[in-house]
């Protein structure tokens, strides 16, 4: 389901921006692997935004969070397809690069 997702976005992006595909995949692929990192993790900045607004309303002292991330399944297959496209990319723009 996660790669249908990642194919989706980068085709439909793609489309709406009249770009190449190969050009938006890598893109598509950071910015839902850190979306993912943001709302699997545990203890982070939000977590603790949201503790501190709680102890200054009603003046109980929360127990911090420590940060955790356990990486879910759905991660790995966005962060390996980001690294994929990421050599895909290269490989097709090695001529350019070099």
């Amino acid at each position: 389901a996660t790669l249908i997702i990642l194919f989706i976005l980068s085709f439909g992006t793609a489309y709406f921006t009249n770009t190449k595909v190969i050009d938006i995949t890598f893109f598509v692929g950071v910015i839902v692997t850190v979306v993912i990192w943001f709302f699997s993790s545990k203890g982070g900045i939000t977590s603790h935004s949201l503790d501190m607004q709680v102890q200054s309303t009603t003046g109980y002292k929360i127990e911090q969070q420590r940060y955790k991330f356990s990486p879910t399944i759905t991660f790995l297959t966005s962060l390996i397809y980001t690294i994929i496209s990421l050599i895909v990319l290269l490989i097709y723009y090695r001529d350019y690069l070099l």
